[in-house]
């Protein structure tokens, strides 16, 4: 379930994050009091490796980056205990009526649900809010939860972008994966049958 303060809109900057409710989650705008903790999860080596990061963050680089993605809505995801336990983040490209995703998590909320409780309610906000065609992501090779979810969501590999990002003296691939509106609509109905 979404709120807005206002209806939403994706056209670029000012574009509205609405605040979601999901079974034993509250996904909410992110603000400067999640900076802290997102740093510090960017900057641990498991996470920096799933998501190919290769520098350390400062909370002033992370603040200019999403300066800089002014159009990225970005969610804090807050579990029961109501702490910040993971973020999502949703590119949108208005001019091709797609998105991209990235969500990461706190280590001690993985393997729980959250990424797929939270990442439905981000679906279903992009192709019946948004009017998004498609969503598409990346994983490294090698990330076989990540997989594992994606698949379960509905997500298709569609191919691997060879050598795609530096690691340890050397390069590794990564794939891409992509979700359209009538394949989530289709997974939704099946659903509530």
């Amino acid at each position: 379930m979404a709120w807005y303060a206002s209806p939403p809109s994706w056209k670029g900057k000012g574009a509205m994050t609405p605040i979601f409710e999901a079974v034993g989650l509250r996904l909410i705008p992110y603000d400067v009091e999640h900076d802290a903790q997102t740093v510090a999860w960017l900057n641990d080596p498991e996470l920096q490796g799933d998501f190919g990061l290769g520098r350390k963050l400062t909370l002033e680089s992370h603040r200019a980056w999403i300066a800089a993605n002014s159009s990225c809505l970005i969610w804090a995801i807050i579990n029961e205990s109501h702490a910040h336990c993971g973020n999502v983040l949703l590119h949108p490209v208005a001019t091709r009526s797609s998105a991209y995703l990235q969500i990461y998590l706190d280590a001690a909320a993985r393997g729980k649900g959250v990424a797929s409780r939270a990442l439905t309610s981000v679906l279903n906000y992009g192709f019946n809010d948004l009017g998004l065609h498609r969503i598409w992501l990346h994983t490294l090779t090698g990330n076989v939860a990540a997989e594992t979810l994606y698949r379960k969501l509905g997500f298709t590999r569609e191919g691997v972008e060879r050598e795609a990002l530096p690691r340890d003296q050397g390069f590794v691939d990564q794939f891409c994966w992509s979700l359209l509106e009538y394949e989530w609509r289709a997974r939704v109905e099946a659903r509530t049958r």
